[in-house]
């Protein structure tokens, strides 16, 4: 037991007011503790500040109140972060006949798209060649998506201009088979080229990261750790375990991400604020269980 812990707890013993748990506690410390024995030897019983017990008990309360506060901060935080990103994470649309209707304006491509898509994204690439032609291809990608708060909200009808002599190949870029619908393609490049796959970033890897160092940190927990009180080590390995629910809480089973910047962006933010519950919530318990008295 902590010295410190004990030395609040000698005063309430020498008024009594301890339950005989603590009391009990506070004897064994004593027989193997010099500096707590000459603590208790020290205090006259009939001199102790009638207050000290009161102190100590407004202290714990007060500490309480703190870690409680917290808690309730970062679950709201966790919550928010949560629905926010559920409400504003782009839903990828596949490719339909009806999805897109284009039009030609001189050098102009006019891509207007259906009513259920309040976000259109590009992404500009330059590729090697396709089908063994000799000069670089420069690509368009093209999602169309949509989220829940813009259909809350309702979105505007969407569409987009693109410049034909800016690209040689456009592509739609979710066409539901893994790879990419050709939208524009003058010069034929993509002819026997074969499947062109979506450029995406794996967050898997990253999940497997976060759980060998779970593995590592939970090995040190029950070899250099061992020691430590049960909610240190709680909060050794919850750092990577908070990383790995916020992955499956802001990209479900599939780790493929069409914008990987806002999403391990919001990954981020949400391993916080659970880390920061659980981070508050296991001090909120070692300190109850420091200062809890038996009545």
């Amino acid at each position: 037991m902590d010295c410190q812990v004990i030395r609040d707890l000698i005063p309430l013993c020498k008024e009594d007011l301890a339950s005989l748990a603590s009391k009990k506690i506070v004897e064994e410390h004593l027989l193997t503790c010099k500096d707590c024995k000459a603590y208790y030897d020290s205090l006259d019983e009939n001199n102790i500040d009638s207050t000290e017990p009161l102190d100590f008990l407004d202290k714990a309360v007060n500490k309480n109140k703190k870690y409680y506060g917290l808690m309730i901060g970062s679950l709201v935080l966790s919550i928010f972060l949560i629905i926010f990103s559920f409400l504003t994470s782009p839903r990828p649309i596949d490719y339909e006949k009806d999805l897109i209707k284009s039009s030609t304006n001189g050098d102009e491509i006019i891509y207007e798209f259906r009513d259920d898509v309040t976000r259109v994204y590009t992404d500009i690439s330059n590729e090697g060649d396709f089908a063994n032609n000799s000069k670089d291809c420069k690509s368009l990608y093209i999602d169309a998506s949509y989220t829940y708060l813009d259909r809350i909200l309702g979105g505007k009808k969407q569409t987009l201009k693109v410049n034909k002599k800016d690209y040689d190949i456009i592509f739609y870029n979710k066409n539901g088979d893994g790879s990419a619908k050709v939208l524009y393609d003058p010069y034929s490049l993509t002819i026997n080229s074969g499947s062109l796959l979506l450029p995406r970033l794996i967050f898997a890897i990253y999940i497997k990261i976060a759980f060998v160092i779970f593995l590592i940190l939970l090995a040190l927990n029950f070899t250099l750790f061992r020691k430590s009180i049960k909610y240190k080590k709680i909060r050794i390995i919850t750092l990577p375990l908070a990383y790995i629910l916020s992955t499956f809480l802001i990209k479900g089973l599939n780790f493929a991400s069409m914008h990987p910047v806002r999403d391990f962006i919001f990954i981020v933010l949400t391993t916080f604020s659970i880390y920061l519950l659980v981070f508050t919530i296991s001090l909120y318990l070692e300190n109850k269980d420091k200062y809890k008295l038996a009545n």
